[in-house]
């Protein structure tokens, strides 16, 4: 595949990455994006997919339609699908593991990018966290806090079959030596520049496919990471998971995750199995703003 020419000189860079079955609420997340974006600014949108309908393509095309500094592109990513083995398991979307093809020749034009997944809202500008300053470090992401429980419980997590403690899980079984920066995936700001100085895809494919991890792609991001990683505010990937618990009335859970209180998050991320779109869920008001507005502009 060719490499991808930037659609604006100087923008804030953004990759999706969505299937057929998560088309629509790509849709509404992008639409909230847009929504709350910096106009004065350019955003070009890549979004890796091998199934998405042409209707639903040109929906979301939609949205940047007359809207200037706005771009938004489908990638094809089939022909690489074959690349990744059925051993390489995704907890959502297979789809998932095209986001690591950032780290290919095809992106070598873009030295800076935002990776976000589509079950989430925008709730402020991402061009703020775009401009974060990295540093020495090639990502920013926020930590995994939801494996806090897991700590706490001390409930096993497989590798290979074998169960381990989420604690040693990543310090003996993906042999972290910075476990206590294990991020969600979910949200990254990524240096690829730096990133393709010695991750290489071949390495990428060998880490995904020589073990069968509890959380897939995200497990090889840590590991390829590892040392690396720039822990943002916990606002810029709240997650509903954090959020029930703050509001379970549980005070175990309360005090567990009370520091983690935001009033005002950045983006909200409806993680696990219940999603706004389908069933009842924690914060879902807020999806259903920004699809109701999308769907009377519409």
């Amino acid at each position: 595949m060719k490499k991808l020419q930037k659609a604006f000189e100087t923008s804030v860079n953004i990759c999706f990455v969505s299937d057929e079955k998560y088309a629509k609420p790509l849709c509404t997340s992008l639409y909230s994006l847009l929504y709350n974006r910096d106009k004065t600014r350019n955003y070009d949108i890549l979004i890796l997919q091998d199934d998405i309908p042409g209707e639903a393509q040109e929906q979301i095309h939609a949205l940047g339609k007359d809207e200037p500094g706005v771009s938004i592109r489908f990638i094809n990513m089939r022909e690489r699908k074959k690349f990744f083995p059925e051993t390489a398991n995704a907890y959502y979307t297979a789809a998932i593991n095209y986001r690591l093809y950032l780290f290919d020749e095809m992106f070598a034009n873009y030295e800076k990018m935002l990776y976000f997944d589509c079950d989430m809202i925008f709730l402020d500008d991402v061009s703020k966290l775009y401009d974060t300053h990295l540093g020495e470090k090639e990502v920013a992401a926020v930590r995994a806090e939801d494996l806090r429980v897991l700590s706490q419980t001390r409930r096993a997590i497989f590798l290979d079959g074998m169960p381990y403690n989420v604690d040693n899980y990543r310090s003996d079984g993906l042999k972290m030596q910075y476990a206590e920066d294990y991020f969600n995936s979910g949200v990254l700001l990524l240096n690829l520049q730096k990133a393709r100085q010695h991750i290489t895809m071949s390495q990428v494919y060998e880490l995904l496919t020589g073990h069968k991890y509890m959380f897939s792609d995200q497990d090889v991001l840590n590991m390829l990471f590892d040392g690396k990683v720039l822990p943002l505010d916990f606002s810029w990937n709240y997650t509903t998971f954090v959020a029930g618990h703050l509001q379970s009335g549980n005070i175990h859970s309360q005090t567990l995750y009370a520091d983690l209180q935001r009033d005002k998050p950045a983006i909200i991320h409806y993680v696990g199995k219940r999603k706004p779109w389908s069933t009842g869920e924690i914060l879902r008001e807020q999806y259903e703003k920004y699809y109701n507005i999308m769907e009377n502009k519409i």
